[in-house]
């Protein structure tokens, strides 16, 4: 069968539920037994820092196989300067389509819609072994 090229799109409300359902599939075990990261997904689109504009979804022949949101965050030096910038997730690809691109695909597509928004930063908390290849360092550097 020849599979349709995967479509980056704005979260719709009518996506909620299947992006919980795929972010709970996506942390299942990973960490811990079972996963709480679909509630985080639920609960922060109605939290102040949330950013809908920059909430995506990867579709693949009409079915959603991976999502990223994110949120406002700051960075405070010792002197008190606040710096604005964004953190990301949960970003969640389903499991059957881990490690075949779509996560630096959304990475990728929600940076440059985070640049264009005036966006200069991006923190996150995650495995490092996932992000450095995307340009992320880690803090003890």
């Amino acid at each position: 069968m020849n599979s349709s090229r995967p479509v980056i799109r704005l979260e719709t409300p009518a996506d909620y539920r299947a992006v919980e359902n795929l972010t709970r599939e996506a942390f299942w075990n990973q960490n811990v037994p079972g996963c709480d990261e679909h509630y985080l997904v639920h609960t922060m689109r109605d939290h102040a820092d949330f950013i809908p504009e920059l909430a995506f979804v990867l579709e693949r022949d009409g079915v959603i196989i991976g999502n990223i949101m994110y949120t406002k965050a700051r960075l405070i030096d010792r002197e008190g300067n606040v710096k604005p910038c964004l953190t990301f997730g949960p970003i969640s690809v389903a499991p059957e389509h881990q490690r075949r691109g779509y996560g630096k695909m959304l990475i990728d597509h929600s940076f440059k819609a985070a640049a264009e928004m005036g966006y200069e930063a991006v923190v996150i908390f995650g495995n490092p072994d996932n992000y450095v290849a995307r340009g992320f360092k880690s803090s003890r550097k």
